[in-house]
This record gives structure tokens, sequence and C-alpha cells, in this order.
């Protein structure tokens, strides 16, 4: 326990980085759903189109230029000096442009988080499944759903309230990955939820420290297509630990304060 709050300031740390990664999500500037009439996108040039699997664009300097994305599959290059990213959801193909220079990655300072409060690291049991099940949850896309394997849920007590949340295989890894909502959600933490992860102990248990919970990108913008915590997984206590809410979000109109 001696090195959790270090681990977790260097884990806040490691958020830090992302946010402010310079072609991350807060360097998004557009969410554009393509189909198959060539438009402009605000941001880069050239008229933008699907056919099929194909991404093309038809730009006057440069020409004629197309890529193919494989299902639920992103790519991400360099066009018209910024970075452009192509990706495949439900579906369709999407294009967000991704400009270092946007204001919202220029107005980002930190991520806001709770103290640290070891009364939120609590032990949890998994109750195993009759055999690992695919789960369907929504996504901040309305219409669009996202799919995962839960191998069952992780069950635990949180200030003697007795709690249950289906838990996600995590990739290469004994660990399980969580969405929920709690009390807080829409409050000050961001309301489709949160994501923590649960770490596999040597006696089959699970640790989950509700400190270590981290926003969707979503939570700082609308060009995102984030999950949306499973609706059996809202917690009745108040986890007033991880990441709050941020200040601020990118829209369509621009920069928006979504702190009351």
């Amino acid at each position: 326990m001696n090195n959790i709050p270090q681990a977790w300031s260097e884990w806040v740390d490691s958020r830090n980085r992302i946010f402010s990664n310079p072609t991350g999500f807060l360097s998004v500037t557009n969410l554009v759903w393509l189909t198959n009439e060539p438009q402009e996108i605000a941001g880069i040039t050239g008229h933008w189109w699907a056919d099929g699997d194909t991404v093309h664009v038809k730009d006057s300097s440069t020409g004629e230029h197309a890529w193919t994305i494989q299902p639920r599959a992103e790519m991400t290059f360099d066009f018209d000096e910024i970075k452009v990213e192509l990706a495949s959801r439900a579906g369709q193909l999407v294009v967000r442009p991704r400009d270092p220079n946007s204001p919202m990655l220029k107005s980002f300072e930190s991520v806001l988080t709770f103290d640290y409060d070891s009364n939120f690291r609590v032990k949890a049991t998994l109750e195993l499944n009759n055999a690992p099940s695919e789960v369907v949850v929504g996504s901040v896309v309305e219409g669009m759903t996202h799919a995962y394997i839960s191998p069952g849920s992780l069950v635990f007590e949180l200030f003697g309230t007795p709690c249950k949340l289906t838990a996600f295989d995590k990739a290469n890894s004994e660990d399980l990955t969580v969405y929920f909502k709690d009390s807080t959600s829409g409050g000050t933490t961001y309301g489709t939820g949160r994501s923590v992860i649960a770490t596999h102990q040597a006696d089959g248990s699970y640790i989950l420290d509700f400190n270590f919970s981290g926003n969707f990108p979503c939570s700082y913008t609308d060009f995102a297509t984030c999950p949306v915590a499973p609706f059996e997984n809202k917690l009745t206590v108040e986890v007033n630990a991880g990441e709050m809410k941020p200040i601020y979000r990118v829209t369509a109109d621009g920069i928006k304060s979504q702190v009351s």
C-alpha cells in the first residue's frame, strides 16, 4: 500500500500525456460520417466520399487518393500538413482531422481528479458466467453499439454496500476492464461513465482501485464514438475517486463549459 500514491501520481501523469498528445483526441477538430456523395470537410482540403470499405478524396492540387479500411479498424496519416484519421465504425467510414494547433488541445492543462482515497481500493471476487458471453453496450453516437466479451461479474463491497459490476476481458492480460457509472455520474463526474482496471491477484481475486478511474475521450469532445457503461453497471454509492468531469469540451460550435 505504501507505493500506491506514487503509482497513482504516475497514472495521473500518464493521463496528462495521453490528453496532451499533439495527435490525440483533443487535437480532433471534426467528425464526419462519409457517404457516396463527395463532400468538403472543415479543416482539410478536397472532397471526400466512401465507396464500400474505401475512402476517396479528390484534391485540386494533388489529385485523387484512396485508402481501404478494414471493419472496425482505423488508420492515421499526414495530409494537408496535419494528421487525418480514417476509421470504420458501425459499418460506416468516418474522417477525423487531428490538428496539433486545435484550440481544445491548447487549452488543456491537466486532468481533474479527486484526491487519492484508499477507501476506494477494494478486493473483488469474480463470479464466472457459465461461459464467456458477448455483452453489447451503447455508444455516445445514437444507434451505434460496441460489443465486448465478459467472463462474469466482479462482486465486492464499497462502504458496506454490496456491489456487482459486469467485467470485460482485457487483451493479453489476466486483468479485467470495467465500465461503470455511480451516483456522481452527470454531476462531478462525466455522465456516460468511466473505466477502471481490475487487477488480477495470485489468489484469484481482483483489486479494484477506483482512484484509477479514467474518463473516456468523449468527456472532452463531441468528436468521439466512445462506449457507455452497461445499464447494470450503475453503482448506488458515490465514487468520489479518479477523474472528474472536465471543465470544457469541444463541440461543432466551439469549446463549451460543461461545469456549472
